[in-house]
């Protein structure tokens, strides 16, 4: 176990280095990692356990390092600190992994960073802590208690406190620690999902879950990457949260309907639309041309020619919609806006880290300034679908509160696209909300507007 687990920590160290040195997003870093690596499977999997571990629990990690060090964790240097850590968490919280395989792991990579009296340093503070454990943590349900147990900056807790209460606060945390999930959505233009079910049980994953509530779901594990999947590269389905999934089925999508996506990104929404019905028209915008490439990519995989893509602004009053080939008025405005994105901290947690909260202003003011551009851009009866993956209070209700205030020629028409989806249980004043403590899914809000 310990020559296995050697090659799956040097993979995490290096990642973990890629997100501290060069403010990568985990999921890129690792993957380029592992793409080197060419790790087993097994390995794959730890490696993978390590790096999203120590993310997730960073600063209950340092606390009990600190804990054995007089001089506390800021005076030790940052790739000695990493070593450290990965350590410290296979101590903490992998009780299949040898305390002695971490600790002569972590040592040697030390020895090698800065010498013998290092490397000493490093075996004192990893030895105390196998030997003695973690200090203990405090009790109570104070918020500053909640955040110590399960690694929450105090900035986070603070808006989930102000969305959920003191009561739910805890349970509401530890969602957001939580290992989400892998579920991917059927392209159901090329398969159902009783066949891809079949057919990933055939060798491709351990095993699959079919998901009632949701027909066009399936839930996954034991995949690996999906590049290595031959129906995902035959175009069956794609990997998308079940609260993103239920995006694209608030309203009911017809035949020639006229559809814009606003902000598409690489297309996970709007895919999904244009599965639900290849006969609908969709138009897809994005400022990002890598985006658009990448959607276009996608699109040609999952084999839909519904979607006409254009990099656009949908901002700026002065562009000629016409002329760029789109459409003056749409039944559908789906726009899923640009956020603090904390809704995702479980597949990001890397993002604990690094922001403060401070972008929020910014963030509602271009989601505001998107909102007022698009509400033109609805026909008379037509629908706008405001959604984002985050559960800040101003980027959600206090955003929607604002926008109907603005806009009186818009009221709130709770969605009933798919009449498999149990909407009431989702929805919290008429409109769509996500919790990974409530229903395993990211917290997302959105809410399906009618335009009188």
């Amino acid at each position: 176990m310990a020559g296995q687990s050697l090659s799956a920590r040097v993979v995490a160290r290096r990642a973990l280095t890629r997100v501290e040195e060069s403010n990568a997003y985990a999921t890129l870093a690792l993957s380029a990692e592992l793409s080197r690596a060419r790790l087993s499977t097994v390995d794959s999997r730890l490696a993978t356990e390590i790096c999203y571990g120590v993310l997730r629990h960073r600063s209950r990690i340092d606390r009990a390092l600190g804990h054995y060090m007089h001089k506390g964790i800021r005076k030790v240097a940052p790739k000695v600190l990493l070593a450290l850590r990965v350590a410290a968490y296979q101590i903490l919280f992998l009780d299949r992994i040898p305390d002695h395989a971490a600790v002569d792991d972590a040592v040697g990579c030390v020895r090698r960073l800065g010498g013998p009296k290092l490397a000493g340093f490093a075996n004192g503070v990893l030895r105390k802590l196998g030997r003695e454990g973690e200090p203990a943590l405090p009790e109570g349900s104070s918020m500053e208690a909640v955040m110590v147990r399960h690694s929450m900056p105090a900035w986070i807790a603070e808006l989930l406190l102000e969305r959920v209460g003191e009561e739910r606060l805890e349970e509401c945390v530890a969602g957001m620690q939580s290992v989400p999930a892998l579920c991917v959505r059927v392209n159901r233009q090329r398969t159902t999902r009783d066949a891809l079910a079949a057919r990933l049980a055939e060798g491709e994953t351990r095993s699959t879950r079919e998901l009632s509530e949701y027909p066009w779901a399936l839930e996954l594990s034991g995949l690996g990457s999906p590049l290595h999947s031959q129906s995902f590269a035959d175009g069956m389905w794609t990997v998308q949260d079940l609260a993103a999934q239920c995006i694209g089925a608030m309203v009911p999508i017809s035949d020639g309907m006229q559809i814009l996506d606003a902000c598409a990104g690489v297309g996970g929404k709007t895919t999904h639309l244009a599965e639900v019905n290849s006969k609908a028209h969709i138009d897809a915008i994005d400022l990002s041309p890598k985006k658009i490439e990448l959607l276009q990519e996608t699109c040609k995989r999952l084999g839909i020619t519904s979607i006409r893509a254009r990099i656009m602004d949908a901002t700026r009053p002065d562009q000629d919609w016409t002329k760029a080939g789109l459409e003056p008025l749409y039944d559908l405005v789906l726009l899923d806006a640009p956020c603090s994105g904390l809704g995702v901290l479980r597949r990001h947690p890397e993002r604990k880290w690094r922001e403060s909260g401070t972008d929020i202003p910014a963030m509602v003011a271009l989601q505001k300034s998107l909102l007022d551009a698009l509400a033109k851009r609805v026909k008379p009866g037509g629908h706008l679908i405001y959604s984002v993956c985050t559960f800040s209070a101003a980027e959600g209700p206090e955003q929607l509160a604002d926008f109907l205030a603005n806009h009186p020629e818009f009221e709130l028409d709770p969605p009933k696209g798919s009449e498999d989806v149990d909407w009431p249980a989702l929805l919290e004043n008429g409109c769509f909300v996500s919790w990974p403590h409530q229903n395993g899914q990211d917290a997302f809000f959105a809410a399906c507007l009618r335009r009188r």
